[in-house]
């Protein structure tokens, strides 16, 4: 009997413990969810004695932003129009834009008055061909402003689309971008000339590396540098080039100046194709390119890659070094890629914005493609 006393005297006190337990559970719950959660409380966080978000004559309550902002179709939309969410939607209720005063006060800009077209941007586009360079004949009754537009309009436009241009030498001056297209591109065993070097080999110790290509420089302005062997695909020859055929050209300043077909003669390259010649021989092209032309020495160069430098605007000038360049594109050469030396930058007669003295042009030789592959 003292047994089961005890044993119901241990089951209320188990039972009694249980209930003081859920209490102190059920209370700490509600602070907690006060505090850390009151989004869960009612709608507006007024709840009736039952725990439900409910007005007195049951119905559920909305929150204030809810209620406060219903337009007259009873739709939940801002004074802008735009829809509004509740606390328990998925996005907060956003005020209307708040116009800065400062904003009001701005003046109010005058485009009354009626635009006039440039009469230099008109005659860079009456005149101003990107392609196909008039005839020698039709340059003659262009006068200086006209000649200028031809100039800056075609040196400034591409022809044709390399799709791959790898960089050799230094990113910025004295780089140039050798078009790596099939068609094109140097493939091993393969020639390059470059002209013009000024001490600095990066075009061309690039290019002897990058493609295999046995690499021709020349430069006669580097007093300090005899001919020399600089790596096992670099030779430098302390030579330059001229437009002067046969007998080399001797300088007062000690140069020896050699054309193209003359320099191809001495290095056992007369038939040898070029797979890209370089020249920034700073005012020499003109006179060289007059001469290979005429000698027919750039039907077997690929690519030609040339800086052209004018700084004067007499019609003369430009007459004759628009021949030049015509003679180029009718030869089969197309511009595939363009910079402007800014170093050099002038304004040019007939053109209404600053241009280059300094045209760094690259061509391929579209007369000297390989087929697909």
């Amino acid at each position: 009997m003292t047994n089961n006393v005890w044993r119901v005297l241990a089951l209320g006190v188990a039972f009694l413990g249980g209930c003081m337990f859920a209490i102190l559970y059920s209370s700490s719950s509600a602070k907690l969810s006060d505090t850390a959660y009151p989004r869960r409380m009612g709608l507006n966080g007024d709840q009736n004695h039952n725990g439900d978000s409910r007005s007195e004559d049951g119905t559920p309550n909305r929150n204030r932003a809810w209620d406060q902002n219903r337009n007259q179709n009873g739709d939940s939309r801002s004074e802008d129009g735009t829809p509004n969410r509740n606390q328990n939607g998925n996005k907060p209720v956003f005020p209307p834009p708040v116009v800065e005063t400062a904003t009001k006060n701005l003046p109010k800009p005058n485009f009354s008055k009626a635009w006039k077209e440039d009469a230099k941007l008109k005659n860079l586009r009456t005149y101003g061909v990107v392609e196909n360079i008039p005839h020698p004949d039709v340059l003659s009754a262009y006068n200086a402003q006209k000649l200028s537009a031809i100039y800056h309009s075609y040196l400034d436009n591409n022809d044709i689309l390399c799709h791959r241009k790898l960089r050799m030498g230094q990113v910025g001056n004295c780089g140039w971008e050798v078009c790596d297209d099939y068609e094109w591109r140097p493939i091993a065993p393969c020639v390059i000339y470059s002209f013009g070097i000024n001490y600095e080999f990066s075009f061309d110790d690039d290019a002897g590396r990058i493609y295999g290509c046995d690499v021709y420089s020349f430069d006669p302005s580097m007093s300090k540098q005899p001919t020399y062997q600089r790596s096992e695909r670099v030779m430098y020859y302390r030579l330059g080039i001229g437009g002067q055929s046969g007998q080399p050209e001797k300088r007062t300043n000690g140069w020896t100046l050699y054309s193209l077909s003359s320099l191809r003669t001495l290095l056992n390259h007369t038939h040898t194709p070029i797979d890209v010649l370089k020249m920034d021989v700073e005012g020499s092209e003109w006179p060289s390119l007059s001469a290979m032309l005429k000698e027919r020495q750039l039907d077997n160069v690929r690519q030609l890659l040339v800086e052209y430098h004018t700084t004067s605007d007499d019609a003369a000038t430009l007459r004759s070094r628009l021949t030049i360049i015509g003679d180029l594109e009718r030869a089969g050469f197309r511009k595939f890629y363009i910079t402007k030396n800014a170093g050099c930058g002038r304004a040019a007669v007939g053109v209404p914005i600053k241009r280059t003295s300094c045209y760094e042009v690259h061509y391929v030789n579209d007369k000297f493609r390989r087929g697909r592959s």
